[in-house]
């Protein structure tokens, strides 16, 4: 999911937070992206429109007053995204739309923030790529 610039400010009017809420989670799309399509098993279409339900829903928990800045909410972001996935995965399957795989069916049994947890690693790794002394 690319993020359009067409329908915000130009980047000389954007606000700073917004600015970093698009870049955190730009930087975390492509691993938001496998945790949707090969792990929950959602097809490209569905994995799309849940990207952008997920960045709508980023950018408003970063804007909560009182929340950290958004690179220290990108676990929950993580969480998030493994919630969204889990339960469209499980109405899908549940009304019958397709039928789930044992893979699948095993990852919709555990708990989302377990299965985030799984991805800290990655997430780790991206935190580190983007430190200035790495």
């Amino acid at each position: 999911m690319e993020i359009s610039d067409e329908s915000s400010p130009s980047l000389r009017e954007e606000d700073p937070l917004e600015r970093e809420v698009r870049i955190v989670f730009q930087d975390t799309l492509g691993l938001i992206h496998i945790a949707l399509v090969a792990h929950y098993g959602l097809e490209e279409t569905e994995a799309t429109e849940l990207e952008k339900d997920l960045y709508v829903w980023f950018a408003r928990f970063c804007m909560r007053p009182g929340n950290r800045n958004p690179k220290e909410s990108r676990p929950y972001l993580l969480v998030a995204c493994c919630q969204f996935a889990r339960e469209y995965q499980r109405y899908v399957v549940g009304a019958g739309v397709r039928e789930a795989d044992d893979r699948v069916k095993k990852i919709l049994e555990r708990e989302p923030a377990d299965v985030a947890r799984d991805f800290s690693r990655s997430l780790e790794l991206l935190n580190y790529r983007h430190h200035p002394d790495a």
